[in-house]
């Protein structure tokens, strides 16, 4: 399908196209003459885009490219500005939910009825360098923490909080952070009656905690069980072991903790690897092998992680103040949602990484062999061919190298075919 857009309009226009008047629209506004709300929304996202390696060498990239006549100490003014920090949330949080509630595509969980009542996300830490003027503990420089949150069913990225690091905690373990969330933030904006999983490592484990969420606020927890757990087993659990969805399921357990709290658990056996997981559950009523379905998909935000760090370059905090840190993280969250939008426009229009495709369905042809080598029984969720989990590096290019460029719409999606088709 051809593409009908304005020779005037480039790469960057185009990316920037679904946050039209979100700014305009935050009660956070406010007139500046010196740099508006939209310049500065647009400067973020070309902070975390432009692979500069400090903010003085950003800066001077955008007075050197005529794009934004801004000098470093405006630049890290702003950086500290609790009305911009406000600014930018609600034009992040604006631009998720549309993401969430518009644009789900290839939802990996359609067509399971047992999942329909459930809003689905995976999270997790994220360390980001110190910046060169934080202070030292205990002698030494300790690296920034973030909590983000992704949005299974459309890969949306959200910020959840920043880890509070106050007097001589050098980190915040993941539930104490996220016991500091009031519950309606884990909820999301879910509506009344709908449940809400969390998929968490282990860090995400506690048991009583988990009990008061699913009861107070229909939130729900799924991780591994730890090596030095002692729990007891209190009954098995019926399931349709011919069910093709429970396929590697070797059993289900109600089992109980030291808390008094009982869970369920259940025991898996990879059907391509054969590696042995216990995963442990606030869930009582969805099949066991859809709770290891649903662990496996934790992998989206390891690598959205591994793109937020090693291809968009983003290993180091901006600056030093609170406000600067948790500014980052959302131009982090706003720049891969823009990016997801922009794939999902130009897959709508045939133009994709074919050659990736590809890869991905090969993937798929050497577990169904090694299943059929080992006699073993391929879950249904393994057979088809997944989504990307993340953006690929060329993609990533092409936006970089656009970025400065005024290079027509058109002329830049024609160099994009090409490197598909040629790399």
């Amino acid at each position: 399908m051809r593409l009908k857009e304005s020779h005037s309009k480039t790469v960057f226009d185009k990316l920037i196209k679904p946050l039209d008047g979100l700014a305009d629209k935050s009660k956070f506004k406010r007139k500046c003459k010196r740099l508006k709300d939209q310049q500065w929304i647009e400067t973020g996202l070309l902070r975390v885009l432009s692979q500069e390696p400090s903010g003085r060498a950003f800066v001077q990239k955008l007075f050197d490219s005529g794009r934004t006549q801004i000098n470093h100490s405006l630049f890290f003014e702003t950086l500290k500005s609790n009305r911009r920090l406000n600014l930018c949330r609600q034009v992040g949080v604006s631009l998720y939910e549309d993401i969430k509630f518009n644009h789900r595509q290839d939802d990996p969980f359609h067509g399971y009825p047992t999942l329909e009542e459930y809003d689905i996300y995976a999270g997790d830490g994220h360390y980001h360098a110190a910046a060169c003027h934080d202070e030292k503990k205990s002698g030494k420089k300790h690296p920034v923490q973030h909590f983000y949150c992704v949005d299974l069913r459309s890969h949306a990225l959200q910020h959840l909080t920043l880890a509070d690091t106050t007097g001589k905690r050098k980190k915040e373990h993941d539930m104490r952070a996220l016991k500091r969330l009031d519950k309606d933030i884990l909820r999301q904006g879910a509506d009344k009656g709908r449940k809400v999983i969390y998929v968490w490592d282990r860090a995400g484990i506690d048991f009583l905690q988990w009990y008061k969420w699913k009861h107070t606020g229909g939130i729900y927890f799924i991780s591994r069980e730890k090596d030095n757990m002692d729990l007891l087993k209190i009954a098995d659990l019926a399931f349709d072991n011919k069910d093709p969805i429970n396929a590697g399921v070797i059993s289900y357990d109600l089992v109980g903790c030291s808390a008094g709290i009982s869970i369920q658990r259940v025991l898996y056996q990879c059907p391509v690897t054969k590696k042995k997981f216990s995963f442990i559950t606030s869930l009582s009523n969805i099949p066991p092998g859809m709770i290891a379905y649903l662990y496996k998909t934790r992998w989206d935000i390891e690598k959205i992680f591994d793109q937020v760090k090693n291809k968009l370059a983003e290993k180091k905090a901006w600056a030093t103040s609170i406000v600067a840190k948790n500014m980052q993280a959302q131009f982090i969250c706003i720049t891969h949602n823009l990016l997801l939008l922009m794939e999902k426009h130009l897959q709508d229009h045939g133009i994709e990484d074919h050659n990736e495709n590809k890869r991905r369905s090969q993937r798929l042809d050497r577990s169904l062999s090694r299943c059929t080598i080992n006699k073993s029984k391929l879950p249904v969720f393994f057979k088809t061919v997944k989504r990307p989990t993340e953006r690929s590096v060329k993609f990533i290019r092409w936006i970089r190298n656009h970025l400065y460029l005024n290079t027509s719409w058109v002329r830049a999606v024609a160099s994009l075919r090409r490197i598909y088709a040629v790399f």
